[in-house]
């Protein structure tokens, strides 16, 4: 019993009883990944897609088959995840970077341009908007200016919310040595 005086095995006792401690209270307070939980306003978001895609409201029946496809969805989407299908697919990356682009688009707000903004646009970027060489005032082209001003803000945003996300990332890029020829190829075998 010499061996119950070693620090490495109090080390390792209370290692085990942290773990299994961690392990029953995370079972307790944490959701379960396994539950799937259908709410009031998640259904009443589903009836307001359907309503507005087949212009009336779901009967009883098609309600429980929208719930029902939602669960579907919800289903494979957490299988498919727990496979990794979700990883090196390029649509679902491009899918999720146009997802992230939208989220932070909203921040761009929904007040509409002054006057002076659409003219400071249009003086700034005159070539967007000639017309038979010459340059148009602003009322005349006044919704192209409007709407090529919150495309650009849109990407302001879009940029700016970049910058800020990629400053808790380390890149490290790893570019192929140039072949030869001075272009990029593989590295010679050796």
């Amino acid at each position: 019993m010499k061996f119950l005086r070693e620090p490495l095995v109090h080390f390792l006792v209370l290692g085990a009883l942290l773990f299994g401690v961690f392990a029953l209270v995370g079972r307790w307070t944490g959701e379960r990944p396994d539950k799937i939980v259908i709410t009031s306003g998640l259904i009443e978001n589903l009836q307001l897609g359907f309503t507005r895609s087949t212009q009336h409201a779901p009967s009883a029946a098609e309600l429980d088959a929208v719930i029902e496809d939602y669960i579907r969805e919800e289903v494979l989407c957490r299988e498919a995840i727990a496979k990794g299908l979700d990883r090196d697919d390029p649509v679902i990356r491009r899918r999720l970077r146009e997802k992230m682009e939208f989220f932070t688009e909203d921040s761009v707000g929904t007040t509409p341009p002054t006057d002076e903004q659409l003219n400071q646009f249009l003086q700034a970027n005159p070539a967007m908007f000639r017309q038979q060489g010459r340059n148009p005032q602003l009322p005349e082209v006044r919704d192209a200016v409007q709407r090529a001003w919150l495309a650009a803000r849109r990407k302001q945003t879009n940029d700016e919310a970049y910058r800020k996300m990629k400053e808790h990332y380390t890149v490290v890029v790893e570019r192929p040595k140039p072949d030869a020829s001075g272009g990029a190829g593989p590295e010679p075998a050796k």
